[in-house]
């Protein structure tokens, strides 16, 4: 730029006059020379100072702004220029030097606080946002780092609007000259420039250059088939209108036409520019962002998006969730993460224009989140761009650091600068767990989605366990998807948008189970062959009252509904065969079905009539006081000392009873004496008869051996309790007939497994209270807990 020479020799009015045209024309540049060359004729005078600061502040020319501002405040004895301290503020903050910054919007506040309510809320706002960015410049954000680009990009008037691509590198740059006749200054003009694989910058050579106003802004559609672009010009001053235009591409590249998009887009005398295409993967739906200062915004120039349909676009619509009412410029939607970058000077920030980024998810804006140091400065901050994998960025500012036009005015031009982002990987374990027990659940697959693009990141299968780890992104948006047979699928969000370092992330995923099949097929346990005339009994746990009972006449299957996740125990039955037991947890489902197979041994009735058979115990008895897991004594050898304790129980438990109670309580422990404890001894004799009578014919059984405890003592102790009942069992069948069953258990024909559950399984009801003898030692409730059981007699071959 430069003055016609018509405005050589001319007086310090014309300068004025000069200065004062340029400013209404937004030609700041040349209205700072205008008053800068003023003031050589009058170097005291304050308006000329001031309006210097103005057109250096408009212009981003901070320093000289400063020093001229800083004049008029020292000077200005009569409070003719009451913003100069406001406007000095400013400048200082523009500059990064906050504290000082911070001083003179106090000393605005403090003399001209009560002038203007809308400049003293920006003070007092601009005091709040100088404490939080000098705690950002503290504390950057880890892992990012800003740079200036390669030469052969920027220069000494503006570079914006960069567009990493693939294939080629792409910015604005208004480096071009035009003159007009007439005009005392020359205007600048942008093109659009590509940077080739030797490094070398020049005018794209499709036709988006072909015009002779400003074109700018770069914006690809998903597959590359159309550019959108800016066409910007001069009106009647300096200032710039732009309307959005588009231009198709061929496969090469080539110009297959221009079009300017319709007049809901381009409205007449409003500015519509900066756009940018967002994409959306799992909708295939493609949205044009940009700025407008049409009416309906919330002032200035407001981010607008409209659904692009086919060969048309819809009505814009307002992101009322961002804007402000000061200018929210350069939106760029990042696609792979629904990300929309945007600068603004509206919200808490460093000075100037900041880069903000805010989440889109479904048709809503998260709240705008500032970029933060290093990115952000006290500059202007703009035209921030991402590539695809989210690992480096550019954008535009005129911090210092950039080129000027002239090094006087430490003003102008904005330079491309490129941000490398270190990718932050996190930790995440999710843990599966059945929503009705609360118990760990394996077996399930947990997928994890991309939940903006649809892709499907990884997937793990664990048969084993409940623990599935996956390594994920920072700065993403994720779907946990978990699928498991017999389960309702659970589908989780996890934003990991917010966390800033690497870290471990657990996910709790309770899966919901539902009804499945149960098929139970009954066979001959000697033949293989399908059994009929079977009885299948199947009770739920906790729900043994409730038994569900079929009868199959002419088939060997048996149908159920079940809930997937639950304990069940099967029973099957036979008159002539043994009696079959399967207890198991509903989890081995497949294409909703869980299968069983029962084999029945034709001839094991007999035993399995017997079962399950308890006998009963008095009080810590055998070996009271011991902790030893074995005992020497059988069954036999304890059974009359404990029923000659019958009268002892009887006036314990009816001691304190009124009389009618107290003969009912005797009954009862009389009846339990009687049927439980001698009806149990006598049943066991049986069964050994009938056991030797087995294994004499050549059978191999095994016997499930189980003790029981009440609750009075220390878990432990009953454990070690319940193990000395089983071996009272144990010596009983050593000992009967004189060890006549002893060959068989050394042969291995007689194998015993025992399970010592101490009060495992008491009922809550029973007492453990060492102080409340009455109920917790002879009251029938705890007496029956304290017993030995054969549960199951399987006859295992023949």
């Amino acid at each position: 730029m430069f003055l016609s020479s018509a405005m050589n020799g001319q007086s310090l009015k014309a300068f004025l006059k000069a200065g004062e045209e340029a400013m209404l024309g937004g030609d700041y540049y040349n209205a700072m020379y205008y008053y800068t060359t003023a003031l050589e004729f009058d170097t005291t005078r304050l308006d000329i100072h001031y309006n210097l600061g103005e057109a250096s502040r408009y212009f981003n020319a901070y320093v000289p702004a400063s020093k001229a501002y800083q004049y008029v405040l020292d000077n200005d004895s009569e409070n003719a220029y009451p913003d100069a301290s406001y406007n000095l503020a400013l400048t200082l903050q523009n500059l990064g030097q906050y504290d000082e910054a911070t001083t003179y919007f106090n000393l605005y506040l403090s003399e001209y606080g009560d002038l203007d309510e809308r400049v003293s809320l920006k003070a007092e706002n601009a005091i709040t946002s100088i404490e939080w960015a000098k705690d950002q410049l503290d504390n950057p954000m880890p892992g990012v780092t800003v740079s200036t680009i390669e030469d052969g990009i920027n220069t000494p008037y503006s570079e914006f609007g960069a567009l990493d691509k693939s294939d080629a590198f792409y910015f604005t740059s208004m480096r071009f000259e035009k003159e007009k006749k007439g005009d005392r200054i020359n205007k600048l003009y942008s093109q659009i420039l590509v940077k080739d694989s030797s490094g070398i910058a020049s005018p794209v050579e499709s036709g988006i250059n072909d015009y002779p106003q400003h074109i700018a802004h770069t914006a690809y559609n998903y597959d590359g088939s159309r550019v959108y672009f800016t066409l910007c010009d001069y009106e009647e001053n300096l200032e710039i209108n732009c309307d959005l235009y588009y231009m198709d591409l061929g496969p090469e590249g080539e110009n297959n036409g221009v079009a300017k998009l319709p007049n809901h887009i381009n409205i007449d005398s409003v500015t519509n520019t900066q756009p940018s295409i967002g994409y959306n993967p799992s909708t295939k739906e493609e949205y044009l962002y940009f700025a407008s200062d049409r009416e309906g915004g919330k002032g200035g120039l407001d981010i607008w998006y409209a659904k692009i349909e086919s060969d048309s676009i819809l009505e814009p619509v307002n992101i009322a969730a961002i804007n402000s009412s000061e200018d929210d410029i350069a939106p760029f939607f990042h696609s792979p993460s629904g990300t929309l970058y945007f600068s603004t000077m509206a919200y808490m920030g460093m000075g100037g224009f900041d880069v903000f980024q805010s989440f889109k998810t479904g048709d809503d804006f998260s709240k705008p989140e500032n970029l933060g140091v290093p990115v952000n400065t006290s500059f202007n901050d703009i035209y921030y761009t991402l590539n695809e994998d989210g690992d480096q960025a550019h954008y535009s500012s005129n911090k210092i650091g950039s080129l000027y036009l002239e090094d006087s005015y430490e003003a102008c031009c904005y330079d491309i600068y490129k941000v490398d982002i270190e990718e932050i990987f996190l930790d995440l374990n999710a843990l599966t767990y059945n929503g009705e027990t609360l118990d760990s659940l394996t077996g399930v697959t947990v997928k994890i989605i991309d939940a903006i693009t649809g892709e499907l990141i990884e997937e793990n299968l664990n048969e084993y366990g409940h623990e599935h780890e996956f390594e994920i992104k920072q700065g993403r948006e994720y779907l946990i998807v978990s699928e498991r047979e017999g389960f309702k699928s659970d589908t989780t969000n996890l934003s990991t948008r917010q966390i800033t370092t690497s870290e471990e992330i657990i996910k709790k995923i309770y899966l919901t189970p539902i009804q499945v099949g149960l098929e139970v097929f009954t066979f001959s346990q000697r033949t293989k062959e399908d059994l009929t005339g079977v009885t299948v009994m199947l009770t739920e746990e906790g729900a043994e009252d409730n038994p569900m009972i079929i009868t199959q006449d002419q088939t060997n299957l048996f149908q159920f509904e079940i809930i997937a996740g639950r304990t069940y125990t099967i029973i099957a039955t036979k008159p002539g065969y043994s009696k079959e037991i399967i207890t198991f947890e509903a989890l081995d489902i497949k294409d909703g079905i869980i299968t069983k197979f029962v084999y029945l041994l034709d001839g094991g009735g007999v035993l399995n009539e017997y079962l399950p058979m308890s006998v009963y115990f008095d009080n810590d008895r055998p070996d009271p006081r011991s902790v030893r897991m074995f005992s020497t004594k059988s069954y036999s050898d304890i059974y009359q000392a404990y029923m000659d304790q019958q009268d002892d129980y009887i006036e314990n438990f009816t001691s304190g009873l009124g009389e009618e109670e107290a003969t009912n309580a005797a009954d009862a422990i009389k009846e339990f004496f009687v049927k439980e404890v001698k009806g149990g001894y006598d049943t066991l004799q049986l069964f050994l008869n009938d056991l030797e009578a087995r294994l004499d014919a050549g059978d191999v059984v095994e016997l499930t051996l189980r003790g029981l405890a009440s609750p009075k003592a220390a878990s432990r102790y009953n454990l070690a309790l319940g193990q000395r009942r089983i071996w009272t069992l144990k010596n009983e069948l050593i000992n009967y007939n004189e060890g006549a069953l002893i060959p068989y258990i050394e042969a291995g024909q007689l194998v015993l497994t025992e399970i010592s559950l101490g009060e495992e399984i008491a009922p809550s009801s029973v007492s453990d209270s060492s102080r409340d003898r009455r109920r917790s030692v002879y009251s029938i409730e705890a007496s029956r807990e304290r017993k030995a059981q054969i549960v199951k007699a399987r006859i295992i071959n023949n």
